[in-house]
Order: structure tokens, then C-alpha cells, then sequence
């Protein structure tokens, strides 16, 4: 059986009722059980991840970091941003098999790239929500696996240039990814994204 995202009902962020002007795509959580994967929502596994640190010290100077599905959608929501993934599901796996397990519940990208994925439609996303002029990945390099994904994107954005959509790729917000940074990685990583380009 595949393993669909955990929140595939919001991939297409119809939850955000509000004008978008900043778009976060991130890679996949997996819904199988057997991940233990503790999310409740995108970026939610909290003690690995400091996103709803950095991102609501950007804007509001404090951190959500304990926040939850409610907390994390009102903040969007005053702030008018939206979270996506790029992948909806994977498909050629089964919960059975022990290494697909393995490969699954990893949550790294080199992991994911083993498997025939679907992908989440942004272009979709970008036509139904005009007001976007900012998508941010929240990884600093594409992973080889998502480059013709990327491509179809790209080309679409230079294709509108009325639009005038900037991407950027910011510094993972993983707790794994520290090279460099020194002291609290929550603030050295708000510092590193406003460096990266993002724009309040």
C-alpha cells in the first residue's frame, strides 16, 4: 500500500482562507503509524525541528515552538503565509516490508529518492492564490531527485513574470542542520534566513 502524507488534505492549502503572499514547500511526512511520526501538523516534529521557532521569531518575535495545529494556522494566517509539501505520497512501498519501512520512516531525502513518489501540483497552488510572491524551500540545495519537478516550476514562474514570484532556498530548519551556526540555533537560523532573502 502507498504512504500518503499525513496532512494530504492540506497539500493544496485550501485551509488558508486568507490573501497568501509566501508559500513554504517542504519535502513529505509520512501517515503511516509505523513512522511514529508525532506531527500534528507540517514541521511539527518539534523536538527535531525548530521552523516554529525561526519563522514566528521573524514576524512576531516570539516562538511557537510548542504551538499546535490551531496556534500554527493562525500565525500563517495573521502573517499570510501557507505550508505545502512537495510530495503527496509514495507509491511503490508496502508498510509490510521492513526496508520500505525503513526508507520511509528515515524522513531524509536521500531516503525518499528511492521511491516512485506523486508530486503535490504548486503550479496549481500558485494559479489559484495569485497574491503569492514568495515561495521559500526550506532546504538550501534541491535534491537531485526533485530537479525536472523543479524545472516545470521554475519554467512557469518565468513564463509570469507579471507575477514577479522570487524562490529562495533557505537553511534547513532541522535541528541536524548546524554546520557553521553558533549559539541558539533558533536565532542564528532567523539570522540566516533573512540573509538567505526572505522577505517579511
Amino acid at each position: 500500500m502507498p504512504c500518503n502524507h499525513k496532512f494530504l488534505e492540506d497539500l493544496t492549502i485550501e485551509y488558508a482562507n486568507w490573501k497568501v503572499h509566501t508559500l513554504f514547500i517542504g519535502t513529505f511526512n509520512p501517515g503511516w503509524a509505523e513512522c511514529n511520526n508525532n506531527a500534528n501538523w507540517f514541521y511539527g516534529r518539534v523536538a527535531r525541528n525548530d521552523f516554529w521557532c525561526i519563522l514566528p521569531n521573524i514576524h512576531e518575535q516570539i516562538s511557537l515552538i510548542n504551538g499546535n495545529r490551531n496556534d500554527w494556522i493562525d500565525f500563517c494566517r495573521r502573517n499570510n503565509l501557507a505550508i505545502t509539501d512537495i510530495i503527496t505520497s509514495l507509491v511503490n512501498v508496502d508498510v509490510n516490508d521492513p526496508i520500505h519501512r525503513q526508507c520511509v520512516c528515515k524522513y531524509t531525502d536521500a531516503a525518499l529518492a528511492q521511491i516512485t513518489n506523486t508530486k503535490t501540483d504548486v503550479i496549481q497552488i500558485l494559479e489559484l492564490h495569485p497574491t503569492i510572491k514568495q515561495i521559500c524551500f526550506t532546504f538550501l540545495h534541491l535534491p537531485a531527485f526533485l530537479t525536472h519537478w523543479f524545472d516545470e516550476l521554475n519554467n512557469w514562474i518565468l513564463n509570469h513574470p507579471e507575477r514577479e514570484i522570487s524562490v529562495i532556498f533557505l537553511y534547513s530548519p532541522s535541528r541536524g542542520a548546524r554546520n557553521g551556526l553558533i549559539g541558539s540555533l533558533c536565532n542564528a537560523k532567523r539570522n540566516r534566513w533573512l540573509q538567505d532573502g526572505y522577505q517579511i
